[in-house]
């Protein structure tokens, strides 16, 4: 009738078979030995056999899992293994055989045969690995009821598919209890949130990472092993820190360093001083961050960072990026390595730094003999025209910082002071268009001796191009300057001068600068500057003879030391 049948027969023919082959194969693993006393109620027998051939010291690793996952109490109810069972049942001695006397017959002695041994729960394992990883099959018979449950599971780890397998036939959760001080912080049972302490709770037996989280205080980790249907316990203090960091990185194995000191590897959840740190994350072919962050006291500073790949890095999880490279993974060969990246020559060093800052000793020579500045009191007009002495040389230094892009910059501020390096002998006008003093009924100097010229030249945004070849970096900026200062000296046979407040020259100039930085090592370098200024606005001044007179074009170099960064 088997052809005939339909599908509720056929499943429940098939369930029936299970069970028969179930019992039979218990009946098979049992002649090691026979017992009539029921010594051993309430424990459990665990067989394991090998799921595929050859595999036979899987058995031994299998048993040794279960072993370790029962401790204690739990252990003592339990009989693992061929060699268990035969110490057990050991020299004891058969004196009735349910279901086999003429006078007490049964339609399936099996059943009562195997009650007899007294287990409570038989467990048949089969265990074996492949390519995908650990695979088991788990068959759970109760003999006082006949009931049989089979399950299957598998996993990359043995124990955690053996688990699998168990957890779906045998009542296998256990209960754990978690204390803190303070109570209120938050446990993880292998990165999974199941509540706040104190707590008591039923996980899954076996290996797991409990993890106690509280704000602001130290997170603890604690891997412990919980046994079937036991308990296990885990109380501990937090101690209680000023600030807390917790710093999350990928790609797996990035570096994560804090004020230079390494501290871990993709994740780092620590205790810290309040106030500035630099953080530095680093992972081969990506590139490194570093930031600096300020903690403030009671409280909890989170970084989530992703790191970039390097152009041209070859990293996992990303995608070929050109047919030929897809026409090699498919035929499972290995991609090409990707080309050597090219070497950084001293041009392309320069062409990275994007600032510099110069100081200089500087010589300016004036193009005349002809200085004009203007007097601020009311007394008078008087200008100063030209200096009789043949001495036009300023000298002095100078201090500028810019900024560059690759080829175009800008010189940001720059301040030069010069002054005469012999005294001058200065002659004394009046302004265009207006009386001498004399006129007015003053009569001071025409001239003065001993003159001494402070000048300062200001210059700001003075755009620039440059060019690197080799170590050498050439530019030049072109942009306006404010040339100022005090001209001061003393009449002619006076013991001060009439001029107290000296002049003050105020002219503005269109200049030229011509920069050449030869680079030593890192971002230093000597640098050498020829420049020229042309005379746009300024004062003006005229003599008794009525000659004008005009602030003149000065050229000049400077020579010094800077950095680049």
């Amino acid at each position: 009738m088997w052809p005939h049948e339909g599908a509720h027969s056929r499943k429940l023919r098939e369930t029936m078979d299970l069970q028969k082959r179930t019992r039979a194969a218990l009946v098979l693993a049992l002649t090691l030995s026979f017992a009539s006393s029921a010594a051993w109620a309430e424990k459990t027998l665990w067989l394991v056999r090998p799921l595929y051939p050859g595999q036979e010291t899987l058995v031994e690793r299998t048993e040794k899992a279960l072993d370790k996952l029962m401790p204690g109490d739990a252990r003592k109810d339990s009989v693992i293994g061929k060699a268990e069972l035969a110490n057990t049942l050991k020299a004891q001695v058969v004196t009735e055989l349910p279901c086999f006397s003429a006078d007490n017959r049964c339609a399936d002695p099996i059943d009562p045969f195997v009650a007899n041994l007294g287990f409570e729960r038989i467990v048949l394992i089969q265990g074996g690995q492949d390519e995908a990883g650990f695979k088991f099959r788990v068959v759970a018979y109760e003999p006082k009821t006949g009931k049989v449950n089979p399950a299957t599971a598998s996993n990359a780890n043995l124990e955690k598919a053996l688990l699998g397998a168990l957890a779906k036939v045998v009542p296998a959760a256990s209960t754990l209890d978690v204390k803190s001080n303070p109570s209120g912080a938050t446990v993880f049972v292998d990165d999974v949130k199941v509540g706040v302490t104190p707590l008591n709770t039923q996980v899954l037996p076996g290996e797991r990472v409990i993890r106690l989280d509280l704000k602001l205080h130290q997170p603890v980790e604690e891997t412990i092993v919980i046994p079937i249907r036991g308990a296990a316990s885990l109380e501990k203090t937090l101690e209680k820190v000023a600030a807390r960091i917790v710093i999350t990185a990928s790609p797996p194995g990035t570096e994560i360093f804090i004020d230079g000191a390494a501290v871990g590897k993709d994740k780092v959840d620590r205790g810290i001083v309040p106030g500035e740190h630099v953080i530095r994350l680093t992972a081969e072919k990506h590139k490194a961050f570093e930031q600096t962050i300020s903690v403030k006291a009671d409280q909890q500073y989170s970084l989530d960072k992703t790191l970039e790949p390097l152009p041209g890095a070859l990293v996992k999880d990303v995608p070929p990026r050109d047919d030929k490279v897809a026409v090699l993974i498919k035929n499972n060969d290995p991609p090409p390595p990707p080309p050597a990246p090219k070497p950084s020559t001293p041009a392309d060093q320069i062409y990275e730094r994007r600032s510099y800052f110069h100081a200089s000793f500087e010589v300016a020579n004036l193009d005349g003999s002809r200085l004009v500045g203007r007097r601020f009191d009311t007394r008078g007009f008087g200008r100063t025209t030209s200096f009789i002495t043949p001495g036009r040389t300023l000298v002095g230094a100078s201090v500028e910082y810019g900024t560059f892009g690759k080829y175009f910059g800008i010189s940001v501020f720059g301040l030069s002071y010069l002054t005469n390096i012999d005294p001058w002998r200065m002659n004394v006008g009046f302004t265009p268009n207006e009386e001498r003093e004399s006129s007015l009924g003053v009569p001071f100097a025409t001239s003065q001796d001993s003159v001494r010229a402070n000048i300062f030249v200001l210059r700001a945004l003075q755009p620039q191009v440059r060019l690197a070849v080799w170590r050498f970096q050439f530019s030049l900026q072109l942009g306006l300057e404010f040339r100022t200062g005090q001209i001061t000296g003393l009449d002619p046979g006076q013991a001060t001068t009439q001029y107290k407040d000296g002049f003050v020259p105020l002219d503005l100039l269109l200049a030229g600068r011509f920069n050449v930085r030869f680079f030593i090592a890192d971002g230093f370098f000597l640098h050498l500057q020829g420049n020229y200024t042309w005379y746009l606005i300024g004062e003006r001044a005229t003599d008794e003879t009525g000659t004008l007179f005009a602030s003149p074009n000065s050229f000049g170099f400077n020579g010094g030391v800077g950095y680049g960064f």
